[in-house]
């Protein structure tokens, strides 16, 4: 069902005064196959799951080459199966009411536009998981190999030093990512080349993309990512993101999955009056992180 579709639908239900129709309406429109988290994505593989599929992660060992010899009968190598780990599921839950009058003449809002913020925040709340438990793997005690407390904003020295160290060992930076007000001090160094030595010049194209844009896209090789600061309400304000922490994320260092649809419920409890409106989504998701020397953390002020 089209966006215009779905209004007009939601008109004559309302102006019908047909609950039952609204709920259907509702239910159709909120009920995805599976959610798509883009930012999650740049940061780990994610996969979505649907009940009954497995949740172990498992390695298939035992493949050798040998060589050849003309003439002989080769060794052949028994595949094995190792069990590395399984997911453990966590659940999320977003849920909105208000009452029927106000439903019904505008005040709140369409039901689409209540429907895409509770996904927009769903997404929100998986993104805030993924980075958190990303930039929480390492610390100056645990790992200092892997972690550095910059002491200020993030500088030169210390984001090639992360770079380098991801580099040697994963196949690569997949990204660099932090709040963006953590990563545009970026912008007063990444527009330069240096020789190592004494000859700096300046890179025409990263000049013009932070003049125009006020950011970098790209320094040292690694794309960079800013996540957008979100906070819970505008009174209690508390940020979803930490804005202390830039990551640099090698490739394959974890799995993020949803586990079935995103699932609805509505209904109306007809005790009060005017009746109250309830729309709740909900989804079991599950994160791995199996190569954790992948992930350097940079703690900046």
């Amino acid at each position: 069902m089209d966006e215009i579709k779905y209004k007009e639908a939601i008109a004559t239900a309302m102006k019908d005064g047909n609950r039952e129709a609204l709920a259907q309406i509702i239910v159709e429109y909120v009920q995805p196959h599976h959610l798509t988290v883009d930012y999650v994505s740049m940061l780990l593989n994610a996969r979505s799951l649907n009940p009954g599929d497995a949740l172990l992660k498992k390695v298939r060992k035992g493949l050798q080459v040998r060589t050849l010899v003309p003439g002989a009968v080769h060794l052949a190598s028994e595949i094995t199966i190792s069990e590395r780990m399984n997911y453990v599921l966590d659940g999320a839950d977003i849920k909105v009411t208000a009452n029927a009058w106000d439903l019904e003449n505008g005040d709140i809002g369409t039901v689409g536009e209540i429907t895409t913020e509770l996904q927009a925040k769903l997404r929100d709340y998986y993104l805030g998981k993924v980075f958190t438990a990303l930039t929480t793997v390492w610390t100056a005690t645990n790992t200092p190999n892997n972690f550095t407390n910059v002491g200020g904003a993030i500088s030169e020295v210390a984001l090639k030093g992360a770079i380098d160290k991801i580099n040697q060992t994963t196949s690569g930076v997949k990204a660099v990512v932090g709040t963006r007000a953590a990563l545009t001090p970026i912008t007063l160094f990444g527009a330069f080349w240096t020789d190592g030595g004494s000859k700096t010049t300046e890179v025409v194209d990263n000049v013009r993309e932070i003049m125009q844009t006020g950011f970098l896209g790209k320094y040292y090789g690694a794309p960079i990512i800013a996540i957008p600061q979100e906070y819970d309400n505008p009174e209690d304000y508390n940020a979803l993101v930490p804005n202390d922490k830039i990551l640099v994320i090698g490739e394959n260092v974890g799995e993020f999955i949803t586990y079935g649809p995103v699932k609805t419920k509505e209904y109306t409890d007809p005790r009060p009056t005017p009746p109250q409106w309830y729309l709740e989504l909900y989804q079991q998701f599950g994160l791995i992180i199996d190569k954790a020397m992948g992930i350097y953390v940079l703690k900046v002020a």
